[in-house]
């Protein structure tokens, strides 16, 4: 049986040892291995390794489901020190999470002792919990259109007939459930996206 597996890292040279000691502990375990590159989103993957974001915590069920309705389960890479993380929640797709500085045989006993739960949770094609709480409502993503065409929270509550402090109140919600600490990180999220 073959492992199809994604690696989404900026760092070619993790990436490429990741590989390496992925495909030493499948051969061991008598699996074959196929690794697809970010880019290609066509292909179904069963695994994928992702660089965690800076503000912690993605809610993956709303990332990809394919054509099957199977949605892979994710792994996530850590870069900054685990006492500089606050993890509270985390989404049920999530495996665990990887220190980028760990060596081989704490990556082989995390997938010794995570990998059973692919059967059951890649069944379960439903979002979990955690990434239901995360979407945004009309209301939210009303404001988030606002902010992002560049209109200040008065004139936003002025075009949607609220208040500036409901508008306000809506803003908050926005960057509690993306995680972001930040007005900065906030406007920054709204010129990537």
């Amino acid at each position: 049986m073959s492992v199809k597996i994604s690696i989404i890292e900026n760092n070619l040279f993790f990436a490429e040892g990741l590989k390496y000691a992925l495909s030493e502990y499948f051969t061991l375990k008598g699996r074959t291995v196929e690794f697809f590159a970010e880019e290609n989103s066509n292909a179904t993957v069963d695994l994928v390794f992702i660089a965690q974001s800076e503000s912690g915590n993605m809610a993956y069920c709303d990332r990809d489901v394919h054509e099957a309705d199977v949605s892979p389960l994710y792994i996530a890479i850590r870069k900054i020190k685990p006492a500089q993380t606050k993890r509270e929640k985390a989404c049920s797709r999530e495996l665990g999470v990887l220190d980028c500085h760990a060596g081989i045989e704490a990556l082989f006993h995390l997938l010794d002792d995570k990998l059973w739960r692919m059967s059951v949770i890649s069944a379960a094609a439903k979002p979990c919990y955690f990434c239901l709480s995360r979407r945004l409502s009309g209301r939210e993503k009303e404001v988030v259109s606002y902010l992002r065409l560049g209109v200040n929270q008065t004139q936003a509550a002025k075009y949607m007939q609220l208040s500036v402090k409901t508008v306000h109140t809506y803003k908050q919600s926005v960057m509690r459930k993306l995680n972001l600490k930040r007005r900065n990180d906030l406007f920054s999220w709204l010129l990537k996206a």
